[in-house]
């Protein structure tokens, strides 16, 4: 009898214990967050700060950490070693691995862009002329020691109008690399190259840049905005001149004059990124008020990939990287919101609020994923 009534209790006990594991709701689970990512956050007239997030010992939480400060732009290299950065004093080069920082060029600089073997870089400088209270904007190529090639020279703007266009360029746009030896950029204003040259050239152009011992550059009408171009290759976005819609896409950028692009098969969608190290393309498809369609494409052929139905919206300002393995994507959206999404469920991990013990923390403002390290 004390045995069967000893029996009849663990049976209870295990019973009960069952039955409060039952109700207790299920704890959902996203995908988890690894490696290292630095993103830029905060908005002042100084810069952003560069932040690295790692995580934490527990799946919960994460570490911040605040590497540098007053960073107007930056761009990681395509094999995501180094990152070329900007502030106030010139652009910068830091290496990934081991911290190390230099300088390698001063002055007012943006537009950075790598070429696709991470040997050098493009960038646009902003000068004042020596006369006439002008603004002079020049296109260089530089290597990873800053020794600078001067490839272009924009029409000169007076201050204030200088002042209204801020960073964009007013005469021709930023730099877009397809091969080690050559890149793209647009040009809107017609004028002389230099004042040595009695040619006048056309406005609204694509300048195909050939590097060499003598720089070449080609001229044809610019029939398309460049949006993007895969680090991993030549696959471009483009969108048919100052229009928004539709998207396009293209496999070369070599030969601007014969170019016919393909649209992309999806209505009204907006380009997200290429998956790291790859030319995987993703877009956003609003699906409804309260969510949003996630569409890749197969590069070599641009049939539509399964996607992910995410519950929730992105701003116009949501920026996003795709691992290389394309099932995982980091998206930075305003005000401070960071978030890690798988691309084939659609499930999330908020990433912003929540930090370790002792760590850095605090909302991120404006959250702008740069590169993240993998390994």
């Amino acid at each position: 009898m004390h045995l069967f009534r000893r029996a009849f209790v663990s049976l209870l006990v295990i019973g009960c214990s069952l039955m409060a594991a039952c109700t207790q709701p299920q704890k959902s689970t996203g995908p988890k967050f690894s490696g290292r990512l630095l993103l830029l956050a905060g908005e002042n007239a100084g810069g952003a700060d560069l932040v690295e997030l790692t995580a934490a010992p527990t799946d919960a939480t994460y570490n911040f950490a605040v590497l540098l400060r007053g960073v107007l732009e930056a761009a990681p290299s395509p094999d995501q070693t180094r990152l070329l950065y900007v502030t106030k004093e010139g652009i910068g080069l830091r290496d990934l691995h081991t911290g190390a920082e230099k300088t390698l060029v001063r002055g007012d600089n943006f537009c950075l862009a790598w070429s696709p073997d991470g040997t050098r870089f493009s960038y646009k400088q902003r000068e004042e002329a020596n006369s006439q209270a002008a603004i002079q904007t020049k296109l260089y190529v530089a290597n990873l020691e800053g020794k600078a090639k001067p490839i272009w020279q924009d029409v000169n703007l007076a201050s204030d109008q200088a002042s209204a266009v801020g960073n964009a360029a007013a005469a021709s746009g930023c730099v877009n690399w397809i091969a080690p030896d050559r890149f793209v950029f647009e040009r809107f204003l017609g004028a002389a190259p230099n004042q040595k040259s009695r040619e006048l050239l056309k406005p609204n152009t694509t300048t195909l840049v050939i590097l060499g011992d003598n720089v070449k550059l080609i001229d044809t009408d610019r029939k398309y905005s460049i949006e993007s171009v895969c680090q991993a290759g030549t696959v471009a976005i483009l969108r048919p001149r100052d229009e928004d819609q539709p998207l396009l896409l293209a496999r070369s950028l070599d030969q601007m004059d014969k170019l016919n692009p393909s649209p992309a098969p999806c209505s009204g969608c907006r380009f997200l990124g290429f998956a790291a190290k790859s030319c995987v393309p993703f877009f956003f498809q609003d699906a409804a008020s309260t969510s949003t369609d996630l569409v890749s494409l197969n590069p070599t052929n641009w049939q539509r990939q399964r996607g992910a139905h995410i519950n929730r919206t992105f701003s116009l300002a949501a920026r996003a990287l795709i691992k290389s393995s394309a099932r995982l994507m980091i998206v930075g959206d305003i005000p401070s919101s960071l978030l890690l999404i798988d691309t084939e469920s659609g499930d999330i991990t908020d990433l912003a609020p929540k930090t370790a013990a002792g760590a850095t923390s605090g909302p991120l403002t404006s959250p702008l994923p740069i590169v993240w390290i993998e390994n």
